[in-house]
């Protein structure tokens, strides 16, 4: 299980990277729609901040 929190507090968990990416378009879409947050940059984020949960 691969795990990344949102400042805003909602905790995503993934079976893997790949699914953390997924979850985490789908929220700041949903969410965050003004963080306008590339694929690249929230990749980079999970590669930085995710971690085994």
């Amino acid at each position: 299980m691969r795990v990344i929190d949102c400042p805003c507090g909602h905790r995503l968990e993934g079976k893997d990277d790949e699914e953390l990416f997924r979850l985490a378009r789908e929220h700041v879409d949903r969410d965050h729609p003004e963080m306008q947050r590339t694929d690249e940059e929230l990749r980079q984020r999970i590669a930085a901040d995710g971690r085994d949960g």
